[in-house]
């Protein structure tokens, strides 16, 4: 290839990278080829703190762009939005602004559903703690201290109760309605990832048992979790994104930094890239914790996100960060589906 040739394709390439740029919003920085592969893949909702210091629900395209708030109520925090499994409608939290945002119980509050852009919100109130869709999104199932209350969503009517056998927050059903994932207790001496069949039996622990270990969320497959690998009490470390299959087995890294707390993973709907927060400070209170979001691929995990050695020595086989930054934010999820309004 001449000169000439090899100029050409620099050109060629360097306005691929302006021009990819420029479709991301601000705050939104990284890997430009990773971005151009993300902007048309659905949307993003997330929680974040506007200017006069409440907490709103944002929606966004997985690149960054198009960043901009679906509610503007400036009495309230809103809080842990998540897609229905068909990406039209969505479920969140809503708090008292005096009420500070915090990892481990913005689901102890109002419950909200809404159109997917946020619109016609439907106030549920507390009865609804913790709740999580059904895969086919007609039901909810809620973390009550008398069980896992299943709720007909229309009629807001009980349709049956299960033992929750140690389940204390972050309840997600899974996408084949066999299970549920959640935070647990009574597994080791701090908080564990627990897997418990969607029709009674008993819990078994997914993550490790010795450690903290908290904000679960299935895999598409229905057989595999993502959870932060979080810390031991007066012990050096940071949380990390992990991931196991449901039976506790398999449990292996998939993104860890020296500099950040990764916590609030979630797939993509095609499994094919991985989102997740990252936290200057560890998690309850998110206010204080300096959260922003980033994005990777699957094929490129395990990755360190920065040149610890230390993480370097626990994995000599990880791969170099190629990682998109989306800005601040916490909680997020991700639907495909393209029922959003972006207006």
């Amino acid at each position: 290839m001449n000169r000439f040739a090899i100029m050409e394709v620099r050109i060629f390439l360097l306005a691929s990278i302006v021009f990819t740029q420029s479709l991301l919003g601000a705050g939104a920085t990284g890997d430009p080829f990773l971005s151009g592969e993300l902007h048309n893949k659905g949307w993003i909702i997330f929680s974040a703190q506007t200017e006069p210091g409440d907490w709103d629900i944002f929606l966004m395209r997985p690149d960054g762009s198009d960043r901009h708030p679906v509610t503007n109520t400036r009495e309230f925090n809103e809080a842990g939005a998540r897609f229905s499994p068909d990406g039209k409608r969505i479920l969140y939290y809503r708090m008292a602004k005096s009420d500070a945002v915090d990892n481990n119980t913005y689901g102890r509050y109002d419950l909200v559903l809404a159109d997917a852009d946020a619109k016609n919100p439907v106030v549920y109130g507390r009865d609804f703690p913790w709740a999580s869709w059904s895969p086919d999104g007609k039901e909810l199932a809620c973390l009550l201290p008398g069980g896992i209350r299943i709720v007909d969503v229309e009629s807001r009517k009980t349709v049956r109760t299960l033992p929750r056998h140690g389940i204390v927050q972050q309840l997600i059903w899974s996408p084949d309605g066999k299970a549920f994932v959640g935070t647990a207790n009574g597994l080791g001496p701090y908080w564990n990832i627990a897997r418990l069949p969607a029709e009674g039996g008993n819990l078994n622990a997914v993550s490790e048992t010795d450690r903290y270990n908290c904000t679960p969320d299935w895999c598409p497959d229905g057989r595999h979790i993502l959870y932060a690998r979080g810390i031991i009490p007066r012990e050096e470390g940071r949380a990390e994104l992990w991931m196991a299959k449901d039976d506790g087995s398999e449990k292996k890294m998939l993104y860890a930094e020296a500099g950040r707390h990764i916590y609030g993973a979630c797939a993509s709907p095609d499994a094919k890239y991985v989102l997740f927060t990252r936290s200057v400070e560890d998690l309850g209170a998110v206010g204080k914790s300096q959260t922003t979001m980033a994005v990777i691929r699957w094929a490129d995990t395990p990755m360190l996100g920065d040149q610890s050695k230390d993480l370097r020595q626990r994995f000599p086989d990880a791969k170099r960060c190629r990682r998109i930054d989306l800005g601040p934010g916490w909680e997020p999820h991700w639907t495909y589906n393209e029922a959003v309004d972006a207006r």
